[in-house]
């Protein structure tokens, strides 16, 4: 007879922390890179906004603005330092997916990685059901991320009466 291994919830739940506490440090030191590859760019703010319900979020718009609140084009390239995953592929001989090793990001792709790491760690599951929706603004100058984050809830009043 087998023995089935039990599953422990504290377990689980500190899995999930630590996964959480993951991703706010990546977001940190990711916008540290990022704001360090803009520092002598025109780019002055960055904004970017987010919508999720129904299990499924997506970043819908990310903005590049300069000094005169005039929108430009992102930088192109890669960012040096930066890392991004670049998925996984199945590997025949192991029978496993294995991880690609990460590259070096543009700046959408940072971008991204920041503000999908930060709903991770600070709003895990913005994406569910009525979901959530909001804005980041990265303001370059100050070197400071600021969040709008809306929650979306759905309720529910009921009386019955008898007379």
């Amino acid at each position: 007879m087998s023995k089935t291994k039990k599953i422990d919830m504290k377990d689980i739940m500190e899995e999930i922390r630590k996964g959480q506490e993951q991703k706010a440090q990546r977001s940190k030191g990711d916008a540290k890179i990022l704001f360090d590859a803009l520092h002598n760019t025109k780019i002055v703010s960055i904004s970017v906004d987010f919508d999720g319900c129904g299990d499924s979020g997506q970043i819908n718009d990310i903005e590049y603005y300069d000094k005169n609140s005039k929108k430009i084009s992102q930088p192109s390239g890669k960012i040096k330092g930066s890392k991004i995953s670049n998925g996984s592929t199945w590997d025949d001989k192991r029978k496993e997916f294995v991880d690609l090793p990460p590259s070096e990001a543009t700046f959408n792709q940072l971008v991204e990685q920041i503000c999908y790491d930060r709903l991770g760690a600070h709003h895990a599951g913005w994406e569910i059901n009525e979901g959530s929706y909001g804005t980041f603004v990265f303001d370059v100058v100050n070197r400071k991320i600021d969040l709008e984050f809306n929650e979306r809830v759905e309720s529910v009043r009921t009386s019955s009466e008898s007379f």
